[in-house]
């Protein structure tokens, strides 16, 4: 059969694309143990860098010179994860329905990125002028040739989203990592000739940004140069990516919310607290990750939906174990980092840091269950669990903040976030039938599977 046969314009039940002729790169056999052992390392690899980086950027810039950089990088930065429009995951959703992945899905998953790109690109140009307070007006050059990192990002998002859908869970993981660890040797060669700048800075990131895109165009170059992108397809993804992006907003403004409302109930005293204590608490939900990657991949690629769910469920319990161990040591190092790394003016958040890391864990749970759900194609849930949750953090976090002060907000919070978690695990049980022992981890027989899994990944990683 010919190379350059189409892919067929047809959607099966499921949604997803179906091939109607010789595809790319087969699908990997799905190994969790491999999965789990990239995402984590690709993790610590990030929050390394991203520590190191920080560390640099402030004492090498100064404050003056930091919040400079801030600026350049603000808007571009901001805009990736409100304006891809959850279409790394539409993309990884449809190759995990794939046995092999058609080579037109390939390149209309790059010029999608492209153009998606390109248009946010000029109207950010366009509009920066208005963005800039006048006493930064000198750094719009600077900020508008930033701007490309938008199209460099999204090619590599949205090309690493099919790996993530094949199960090349290795590869995903290391073009998740080598953007910071480009920008990490970007910022230490500054440093070492001593052209120490923000725009130097800024360089070093968008250079991250344009190499990572730069290797993952060479390893599909043949389907990007060869195949032309569909405009079904396109449709197709951008239809799913839409689905999916609705309760991504929706736990977006949940995760947001607290912080707007004490912008408006309290004094700035309390709002830096409050600050210091989400710092130590959020710190926490880089463990979430890897769950969230993961979990997305394994389900997208189960076609029978009992299979999907038991699998939803099996990573949910593995992720009960990771996340509230995670939270129980932040809780443990909560006074010893306020004293250390804030000061004791800060001992007052401690309450709200517990609180916080509460809400954290409630977050990170719904989390894993939100996108397991959004790949077994049900996206909704998610949508009803953070409207509740917000309704719940509306209707409590008012009058807790004006009478508890910032321990009422976080406490407001933790009760929202466990509202979205409980409102997925109702859905779970009432609607698709899952028994609750299936979405509990706290047993002995997870407890033993657990331990063998962590056994078999200590012996690979020490042999």
């Amino acid at each position: 059969m010919n190379l350059a046969t189409a892919v067929t314009n047809e959607t099966n039940d499921a949604g997803t694309l179906t091939a109607g002729g010789v595809s790319a790169v087969a699908r990997r056999e799905f190994s969790t143990k491999r999965a789990y052992l990239a995402t984590f390392a690709a993790m610590l690899a990030i929050r390394s860098a991203g520590v190191l980086t920080g560390v640099l950027s402030a004492r090498l810039l100064g404050p003056t010179g930091r919040g400079e950089l801030a600026v350049i990088i603000f808007l571009p930065v901001l805009l990736v994860p409100i304006a891809e429009f959850e279409l790394p995951r539409s993309i990884a959703f449809t190759v995990g329905k794939q046995e092999e992945t058609p080579e037109e899905l390939v390149a209309t998953s790059f010029w999608l990125a492209i153009l998606l790109g390109a248009i946010q690109t000029i109207i950010l140009m366009a509009t920066l002028p208005f963005f800039l307070s006048a006493g930064n007006l000198h750094l719009l050059s600077t900020a508008r040739w930033f701007a490309i990192y938008l199209p460099a990002v999204y090619i590599t998002l949205f090309l690493t989203g099919i790996d993530q859908g094949r199960g090349s869970l290795g590869r995903f993981a290391v073009f998740q990592a080598l953007p910071g660890i480009v920008y990490l040797a970007a910022a230490l060669f500054v440093w070492w000739i001593g052209a120490i700048s923000p725009s130097g800075f800024a360089l070093g990131i968008l250079s991250g940004a344009v190499i990572t895109a730069a290797l993952r165009i060479i390893l599909d170059w043949r389907s990007i140069l060869h195949f032309r992108p569909r405009w079904y397809i396109a449709r197709s993804l951008l239809k799913r990516g839409m689905s999916f992006y609705i309760p991504a907003v929706a736990g977006f403004v949940l995760m947001r919310a607290d912080t707007f409302l004490l912008v408006r109930l309290t004094a700035v005293q309390a709002i830096g607290l409050y600050a210091v204590a989400q710092a130590i608490a959020t710190g926490q939900i880089g463990a979430v990750g890897p769950f969230v990657q993961v979990v997305f991949a394994a389900v997208a690629r189960e076609v029978e939906q009992e299979k999907a769910l038991e699998t939803l469920a099996r990573h949910f319990r593995l992720a009960q174990f990771v996340v509230t161990a995670v939270g129980l040591v932040t809780a443990g190092l909560t006074p010893w980092a306020i004293t250390l790394l804030f000061g004791t003016q800060f001992s007052e958040a401690t309450t709200a840091t517990y609180l916080l890391i509460a809400a954290s864990v409630f977050w990170g749970l719904g989390q894993v269950l939100e996108q397991g759900l959004r790949a077994a194609s049900y996206p909704r849930p998610g949508i009803v669990s953070n409207l509740l949750g917000l309704v719940v953090l509306l209707a409590l976090g008012i009058p807790a903040c004006v009478h508890f002060g910032i321990n009422g907000m976080a406490a407001s919070f933790a009760i929202a976030e466990l509202t979205n978690l409980a409102t997925l695990i109702t859905f779970c049980i009432l609607i698709l039938k899952i028994p609750l022992g299936l979405l509990w981890a706290f047993e002995p027989g997870t407890l033993r599977e657990l331990a063998i899994s962590v056994r078999l990944m200590v012996d690979r990683v020490s042999s």
